[in-house]
């Protein structure tokens, strides 16, 4: 079980992955809540659309994203690892229905253009959501 988790979600030896960490973390309550865990990347050339979503949560706080990083957002969960391999960034987590997390994640190590942003649930390995991600 490599990280504790099942191989259905990490599929090769923990060695392979790069862990990423969460910075600038936000977490609250969604003001309209529904059953539906949704996941958002966002990048500096996103701007508008980021401000959508912080407007939908009535957050005061403006959120800015610089080069070299990428916005997460997980509306009705929370993420509790990441790993990047290859194309793909597994966020293990929960569903947690009314909450949200915002935060952001270097993008240093990536190497791939398209990536693929996948929210997988801890306890029984489902795929809660996936985000396709192009850098181009």
């Amino acid at each position: 079980m490599p990280f504790g988790y099942s191989k259905k979600i990490f599929k090769y030896p923990p060695v392979q992955y790069i862990p990423l960490d969460q910075y600038h973390k936000i977490t609250g309550e969604t003001p309209n809540p529904h059953s539906r865990t949704k996941l958002y990347v966002f990048n500096q050339f996103e701007k508008k659309d980021l401000e959508r979503k912080i407007a939908y949560l009535r957050l005061e706080k403006n959120y800015t994203v610089k080069e070299g990083q990428l916005v997460v957002l997980i509306i009705n969960g929370k993420a509790d690892l990441l790993q990047y391999r290859g194309h793909e960034i597994s966020i293990v987590g929960q569903r947690a229905t009314g909450h949200y997390q915002l935060f952001t994640i270097t993008t240093q190590y990536f190497y791939k253009d398209r990536l693929i942003f996948i929210f997988y649930d801890g306890e029984d390995s489902e795929k809660i959501d996936w985000f396709n991600y192009n850098r181009l």
